[in-house]
């Protein structure tokens, strides 16, 4: 991308949002203008230079990408995202260890899109968000990944599994040994019903230990170590679709290097 491309991209916030509006299909004047909720003038402008540059086509009307202009936003946009994600909450995550987040999903990581980091007040410091909890009972499947022990989680999955829900739970070692001393009976349980599936993570991959991770079809919530590789009791919570597709991708390429235990 030559220097006026970029210039073209990234200096104007407006030319992007119009690249990445359009990344979704050819809109019309009037879509554009409801997506901005600004006036018709403010917009013709940045509309122009983006094709002069020959990044967007006038066609019947309607405004879309050209060829070198999709290929040119879909290269813009994950960068985007992740830019977006991270800006208003810098101090969180320049203290994130995320390396044990697989490469490709670490490059997507943008995609969580809008979230909020919680943190419980210190009366309920080891109480599980009442907005996580609820969320989990009204799912239809849920994924975890367990790097952090929580013994009202079990409880919690059992009950769910007990009543449909698909449940899959990935544990590390450390917590695999809590369980068997603190909830073995819902471990147990977990094993046998058929709509469950325990794995445990072979922690010798790189040395690297997961964040811990809960997905379903209503919420995504991860909790992610410090560079100290200590948890600070401060969750990413969302909403988003793409951020549950996110965390199903995640909690899969765990999957992979994990083996299932039976009961």
């Amino acid at each position: 991308m030559g220097s006026s491309l970029l210039e073209m991209v990234w200096f104007s916030e407006k030319r992007r949002k119009l690249l990445l509006l359009l990344l979704d299909g050819p809109k019309s004047p009037e879509e554009i203008k409801k997506a901005f909720g600004v006036n018709w003038r403010s917009l013709i402008l940045p509309l122009k230079e983006l094709r002069e540059e020959e990044l967007i086509l006038n066609e019947n009307g309607n405004y879309q990408l050209s060829v070198i202009g999709k290929l040119i936003t879909e290269s813009v946009k994950p960068m985007d995202e992740v830019l977006n994600m991270f800006e208003g909450n810098t101090e969180y995550w320049a203290n994130r260890n995320l390396t044990a987040i697989p490469q490709q999903l670490r490059d997507r990581i943008g995609e969580i899109g809008n979230y909020q980091v919680i943190e419980p007040d210190l009366n309920h410091m080891f109480d599980p968000p009442e907005q996580v909890f609820s969320r989990l009972r009204e799912s239809g499947f849920v994924y975890s990944i367990f790097s952090i022990y929580h013994p009202l989680y079990m409880p919690l999955y059992c009950e769910l599994a007990e009543k449909g829900t698909r449940v899959s739970l990935i544990v590390t070692e450390p917590v695999l040994e809590r369980m068997n001393e603190d909830c073995k009976k819902e471990k147990e349980k977990m094993e046998q019903l058929q709509n469950t599936n325990l794995f445990l993570y072979r922690t010798g991959n790189a040395g690297m230990i997961p964040p811990s991770v809960v997905v379903s079809d209503r919420i995504f919530m991860a909790s992610f170590f410090s560079l100290s590789g200590k948890y600070d009791h401060r969750d990413v919570v969302s909403f988003t679709e793409s951020s549950m597709e996110w965390g199903e991708e995640l909690f899969e390429s765990y999957k992979l290097r994990s083996y299932e235990l039976k009961g």
